[in-house]
Order: structure tokens, then sequence, then C-alpha cells
């Protein structure tokens, strides 16, 4: 019986090791990174940008062993640029607990409506282009501070502010007015700031016989507005924390890696590289984490994010005040082609 009892014991043992042999490994662990941006309507070139460019940092970084043991996985949505869908991204993402983090939302106005989710939740949020007045100890603007920006635009028409037209009622338009630059519907002077969008700047134009000189933020970079602008093409002047990926020395490797994401991908615009860089940044301050905790959680990359560094395509990203304040700005000026980068003065 006893020769028996193990002989029996023998082929249950070789039985289970045949079965566990056939399992598949175990699946990595997973962080998950949110990112919201308009895929669809009018602001969907905005979107583009943003979804391949973080296509291929999670790429590489998971290429190059993930994160403290993790992989690193995209979770996008599309808010298409209207403050309401970007609160219904928001909480979907918030509801979540393994995304640890968000990029988005990509326009001032998206941005500020979702923030509020986000705070509740205490999930970290990276804004791009957002220019929030409050960040809520949640958010980190990978833009400068708001004077900084208007300090440049300032400088673009060496004039008198005083007796420019302001157009906008968010946090950029706030730093213009500081220097005597008001809103003015009846008469348009030589120096109009916009901070508008392109087709609300374009439409308060629109039927005129103005000329003289416009200063607005990335938006006025894009291919909406040399389609909307008319004669004002000319005239326009852009300051931007976000340079064009071909004006950076270096990049055409990285250009042709992110054109290799997919098929038939356009050369990357202007919210590819901080998309980029923003994902990398969130991976170093996750990689902290893990070392400090084991575990990933909202709370301990809160705890880290502020001393997190990272020196990429954009120079090196030092957090001070919740914001990119040391972030190089760029001035270009379009001609009847394209933007081409000009001396700045600020």
């Amino acid at each position: 019986m006893k020769r028996g009892g193990r002989r029996i014991l023998l082929v249950l043992l070789v039985a289970v090791l045949a079965l566990t042999s056939c399992l598949p490994p175990p699946l990595p662990r997973v962080i998950k990174l949110g990112l919201v941006a308009p895929f669809e309507g009018r602001y969907r070139y905005i979107g583009y940008d943003a979804i391949y460019a973080a296509r291929l940092a999670v790429r590489e970084i998971n290429a190059a062993g993930g994160v403290g043991g993790y992989r690193l996985e995209l979770v996008a949505y599309d808010d298409r640029g209207e403050p309401e869908a970007a609160v219904r991204a928001a909480h979907n993402l918030a509801l979540d607990p393994t995304v640890m983090a968000v990029i988005g939302h990509y326009r001032p106005a998206t941005t500020a409506a979702a923030l509020d989710v986000y705070a509740a939740a205490e999930l970290p949020l990276i804004t791009i282009n957002g220019w929030l007045t409050e960040t809520r100890g949640v958010a980190w603007q990978l833009s400068p501070h708001a004077a900084r920006w208007a300090a440049a635009a300032i400088g673009v028409t060496r004039g008198a502010p005083s007796e420019a037209a302001l157009w906008g009622e968010d946090s950029l338009a706030a730093a213009l007015a500081v220097y005597g630059a008001t809103d003015t519907a009846d008469t348009l002077p030589e120096v109009i700031f916009s901070t508008l969008p392109p087709v609300s700047t374009a439409a308060r134009l629109r039927g005129t016989a103005w000329s003289g000189v416009l200063v607005g933020g990335p938006a006025l970079l894009s291919a909406e507005w040399a389609a909307l602008a008319g004669d004002a093409l000319a005239a326009t002047h852009v300051i931007t924390p976000y340079p064009l990926p071909t004006d950076i020395p270096g990049t055409e490797a990285w250009r042709a890696a992110y054109q290799a994401v997919g098929p038939h991908v356009p050369e990357p615009g202007l919210y590819a590289l901080p998309t980029y860089e923003a994902i990398y940044l969130l991976a170093e301050a996750l990689t902290a984490d893990v070392a400090a905790r084991r575990t990933p959680t909202r709370a301990g990359l809160l705890a880290v994010l502020p001393e997190t560094r990272r020196a990429g395509w954009l120079g090196e990203i030092v957090w001070t005040q919740d914001c990119w304040a040391t972030a190089p700005l760029y001035h270009y000026a379009w001609d009847a082609a394209a933007p081409r980068l000009a001396p700045l003065l600020e």
C-alpha cells in the first residue's frame, strides 16, 4: 500500500507539472495613463499630434523594460474640444483605479472644465496648452506662467500696449490686460492681441479692412488659422512654448520614428513633442514612486511629481509652483506659405 501510494503521488505530481508547464506565462503588471484630446471635430489636428507621440513614447518605454516592472498602457478619450465631453472623459478615467495619471486636454476651456473631476479623484494631470489660473493641487502645467507669455507677446509689438485691442477671457488675456490692453468692440487699432480660437478671431476680423499686427498663442499656429485668416495671415505673430519639431535640431530620427507609429502618419505638429515629453516625465515619476512604495498609487505620484525632472527635446522641465516656469518661448511669424521662426524679445 505504501509503495502504491507513492506511485499514485508520483503520477499526480508529474501530471500537475505537465499541466502547469502548459499554462501561459503570467500577464505583466500594467500602469494605465490617460490621454484626453480632440480626435474628432474642429480641433482633431491636436489629437492626431498627441496620440501618435504618446504611442511612440509608450512603445519606447515598454521596449526598454517598462516602469519598475510595470508596462505602460495608454487609455485615450476624445473630448472633441468641448467642455461637456471633457468632463465625461475625466469621469471615466477617474473611475478606473488603474489609471495613475492623465495628459490633456489641450485647450484652456476643456482643461478648466475637467479640473474639478481630477481634483476630487486626486488624479494627477499634466496639462498641455491648459493655462489654468488654479491647479487644485493635482495639475502640473507643461507651459510657462501666463505673465511670461504676455511679456513675450508685448515684446513682439515694441509699441504701447494700452493702444492695442485685446480679445479673449482666459488667463493669457488676463496677463495681457495688466499691460493696459483692452477689448475693443468698435475700433480696430494697429495692434491686436487675440487669445481666442482661430474661428472666433477670424470672425471678428471678417468684413473689415484692418491691417496691422496680430499676436496670439499656439492656436494661431494651426492650419485652421491659415485657412481662415485671409489677409490677416501675413500679419500674424505667434508666441508658443511648443515649437514645430522641424525647428528643433537633431529630430530627424525622432520624426521618422513618429511617422512609423502607424500607416499614413503625417509630420508631427505643434503638440507632438510636449505630449511625448509628458509621457516620459510621468514614467520617471512612476519609477520613483514604485522604487519608494513598490506599488504605484495616485497619492504616491502626486508626492513625487513636484521633484521630477525631465531633460528632453524641449529642454529641462523643472516645476515651479505647478508650472514649467523656465519653458523656452518661441516666436513664429507667418508669411504667405508657412510660419517661420523669428527673434523673440521679452
